[in-house]
Formats: C-alpha cells, structure tokens, sequence
C-alpha cells in the first residue's frame, strides 16, 4: 500500500490582489496592451507564465504519508487518515464507486468542520491520472489559470489510485444570477482553456456543461445546504474542469484538436449566453471567430476581455433567470457523458 506524492507539497494557487478598475471602452485586439487586466468577479491576475515542464506523473515519488494542505490562502485543514479513509470505503456494501461512478463526495468529518471533500477512482495506467497528478505538480499549481480540480492526496491500492480532491459542486448550483456571474465564468473557462492548451493538452470536452465544477470556498465545505444559499454575487469563486477522460497531450499544438477545443469552447458560450439577451449579441463576433479557426483560445480569451470593456456598467448586475435544470438543447449539446464524470453521491464513513 503505497500513496503518490506529486514531486513536492501541493498548495493552493497564491492570494491575487485586485486589478485596477477599467472604464468603459470600445476596445479591439490591438488595444488590450493599453489596459490592465479586465476583472468582474474573481480576480484571476497572472503570475509569470511558467515555461512548459517536461514533469510526468510517472516520475511521481512514492511516500508514506500524504501533506495535509495547509497553505496559508486557505483555512481548509485535512487533518484525516487518507489510508484508513479508503479502506474504510474499500469496505463498504455495496461499493460507492462503481464502474459507471468513479467520483464519490465524502462527507466532511464532524458536523462543523469544512473538510468535506471528493475522491475519484482511476486506473494507474489511465492517461487522465497521468494528466491530473502532472498538472498538480506544485510549479503549475501556482498558476491561476489551472483549471485542474486540487488533489490533496493519491492512496495507490493494487491497479487503482484514488484521487482526494477538494470538494467542488456543479458550476451552476446555486444558479448564475446576474450578469456578471456569466461573465466570470466565461472568463475563467477562456483562462483555463488557454492554460491546458500552453501545455500542450487537448481534447477537453468543452462542449460538455458537466465538464465545469466550481470551488465555493471553505465556507461551503462542512453543509450541502449552505451552497444552495451561498451567494456567488458577493464571494469569489473559482471554476475548473472536471472531465479530462479524453484529454490528451499532444507533441504540436497545431494538432485539430486544440481547434476542436475552440469551437466547442464556443458552442457552450453561446448556449448559455442566449440566456443573457444583455450580452448574447455582443458575443456573436467572438463565437463566430472561435467556431470558424480564426482564433486559438488565447485569442478569443483576449477578444472576450475586449468586449467585456466595451460593456456599459448598468449590464452587470442584470438579474438573469435561473437555468432549468434540463437545458433546451441539451440531448444535442452535450455528448454521451463518460461515467467519470457522473453525477456525484455523497459518502459519509462515519455511518459505518
């Protein structure tokens, strides 16, 4: 019984202090240079970019013990036995994950802590966990832009490996509300696709609205009911993308793929967006260019914060209605949905 330990201490991305405001503008590609990062919601400011790592997960060290995650921009603590957690879930009849669902969330530890967390079962061979541990590695969790879930432990038993990772909920629960709310998502969506394209990984499923969890903070973590009334209008939340059963990485990013990406990446947003009428036109130059290979996602995030500085002010806080549980167009938008990312229970040790 072994557990993989990612090359070093895993951490949360740094605190970023907010951008400078931006007036309103009718800016255009050639005139970002002239303007500080755009940010309505969370303030993702980049760090350094951190030149493309040959690190694999294969050269992964093996530990005894798993680091409890104690990074000074969280007062998340996981003070819990990792090796007996999964042998108690090991345990259990039947086995909550099965093979059509290998993620499970755990509740947390006593009724007033925040240590909830998910695990996710994956084969060691899989080239997913092989993705995931690389982009956990701590250089590339330092950057804001990774869009990969945290993992704070990985317990190997026999051809398995089981991922604890922070507890995330599905991107739109509670429901987007506002304007602004969109735009955010947008953003950290375009931020992350541009992320796992500068290293050279391809084929993430952006067409697929259950790729996109959301992490709601600590303060969300010991209570399912607290995120129905948690307020994403008022606390910054962070996205990331869940489904990398298909990922891959490529040795040239002029594969199709990474264009693929691109044009699903644009079919999402305009899905959602014909629920915001207040910017769903504005958007349609920036669709248009990502569906039709004029732009790669660094591209189209740079044209998105253009148009987000030509919006007036009043828009943001527009009220949107909430989306239905079962989006119009949804048999045709999402694609069959791989069993990792199936819909999550909730497993709770102490009932045992």
């Amino acid at each position: 019984m072994d557990q993989i330990i990612l090359g070093g201490p895993l951490s949360h991305s740094p605190d970023n202090s907010d951008s400078e405001s931006d007036s309103d503008s009718d800016s255009t590609l050639e005139d970002l240079d002239l303007y500080p990062t755009w940010a309505q919601g969370y303030p993702l400011q980049r760090v350094a970019r951190w030149a493309d790592r040959t690190t694999n997960a294969s050269h992964a060290s093996l530990s005894s013990s798993c680091s409890s995650d104690s990074s000074s921009t969280s007062s998340i603590v996981y003070d819990i036995d990792f090796e007996q957690l999964i042998d108690d879930l090991l345990a259990e009849e039947p086995f909550p994950l099965s093979e059509t669902r290998n993620t499970v969330t755990v509740a947390a530890s006593t009724s007033d802590a925040n240590d909830s967390m998910m695990i996710k079962c994956l084969h060691r061979s899989s080239p997913e966990l092989i993705i995931l541990l690389r982009l956990n590695n701590h250089d590339l969790r330092q950057d804001p832009w990774n869009p990969a879930p945290h993992i704070i432990c990985a317990i190997s038993r026999d051809e398995r490996v089981f991922l604890c990772m922070r507890r995330l909920v599905e991107f739109n629960q509670p429901p987007l509300q506002i304007v602004s709310n969109y735009i955010d998502f947008f953003k950290q969506v375009l931020e992350g696709l541009t992320f796992l394209h500068e290293h050279s990984i391809a084929q993430l499923s952006c067409l697929d609205l259950s790729t996109y969890w959301v992490d709601l903070g600590p303060t969300t973590s010991s209570a399912s009911d607290s995120v129905e009334y948690f307020d994403r209008t008022r606390y910054p939340v962070r996205y990331y993308f869940t489904n990398l059963s298909n990922a891959s990485e490529f040795e040239s990013r002029a594969d199709p793929a990474f264009q693929k990406d691109v044009e699903d990446c644009a079919g999402m947003m305009e899905h959602l967006a014909a629920n915001v009428p207040s910017i769903s036109r504005k958007l349609t130059a920036l669709v248009n260019a990502m569906r039709t290979g004029t732009f790669d996602a660094d591209a189209s995030r740079k044209l998105f914060e253009a148009l987000c500085k030509s919006l007036p002010a009043d828009i943001f806080d527009i009220r949107v209605p909430p989306l239905p549980t079962l989006l119009p167009r949804q048999s045709s938008l999402l694609r069959s949905r791989p069993a990792c990312i199936a819909r999550t229970t909730t497993w709770d040790p102490r009932r045992r």
